[in-house]
């Protein structure tokens, strides 16, 4: 009996803990896909974005995109319908599929690592993929403009209450965080919504600024 009180405050000592056990999203290398200097088209036009993707976050980007080429002097047609009745001067087609990745190292830090409470202060380590290729072409003829691939793969950290309840582990001999940290090698569906609303801005940006570079190298906007 005595044993049983004395372990009912540790279980709750170790609950609490669990409750404040999280780490806030962090995209370790999101500063190097901030524009700091964009500069705006050469002269005004329309752009049509075609975007070629088939999933939201896909979609989410693209937009991102159009709504930072809109502030640089464009118009922007989006979804652009190449047979549509608005002719752009400038058409992007942006290919892209978003990839999320999980991580091996995810096993070590959720076992042992809720021995030293490892998922709260480091968070588990995920991969995301939204590098895109894009085609430039003419509004008027579709000739081809330029043509290149963005690479952009973002190293991200986080742990949350869905995942970090695994330390209760405390409570036992570790098996739950053993099996807990197998399983969270995968990626973390829940980690897209919120990574989405950090990033899509600065990635939307990033490639906003090099489709302005190549259309304003080309000439075309000011080839009589």
């Amino acid at each position: 009996m005595h044993a049983r009180l004395l372990r009912v405050p540790a279980l709750i000592v170790v609950l609490t803990a669990l409750v404040g056990c999280s780490h806030r999203l962090d995209v370790k290398n999101l500063r190097a896909y901030r524009s700091m200097d964009m500069s705006p088209l050469a002269k005004r036009c329309t752009v049509g974005l075609i975007a070629a993707t088939d999933d939201m976050e896909g979609r989410r980007l693209v937009k991102s995109v159009g709504t930072a080429l809109a502030t640089e002097s464009a118009i922007v047609l989006l979804p652009y319908l190449p047979n549509g009745e608005r002719k752009a001067d400038v058409v992007a087609k942006i290919s892209l599929q978003p990839e999320f990745k999980g991580s091996g190292w995810n096993f070590l830090i959720n076992w042992p690592g809720f021995l030293i409470w490892a998922p709260a202060w480091h968070g588990y380590v995920y991969k995301a993929d939204f590098s895109a290729d894009v085609l430039l072409t003419k509004g008027a003829d579709s000739t081809k403009i330029d043509s290149w691939r963005i690479p952009i793969e973002l190293n991200i950290r986080q742990a949350a209450i869905n995942r970090t309840w695994t330390e209760i582990g405390w409570l036992e001999w570790g098996v739950i965080p053993l099996v807990g940290g197998i399983c969270f090698i995968q990626y973390d569906e829940s980690v897209t919504v919120p990574l989405m609303e950090k990033v899509e801005r600065t990635l939307g940006e990033h490639i906003a600024h090099q489709i302005i570079a190549r259309v304003n190298s080309s000439g075309v906007l000011t080839a009589k």
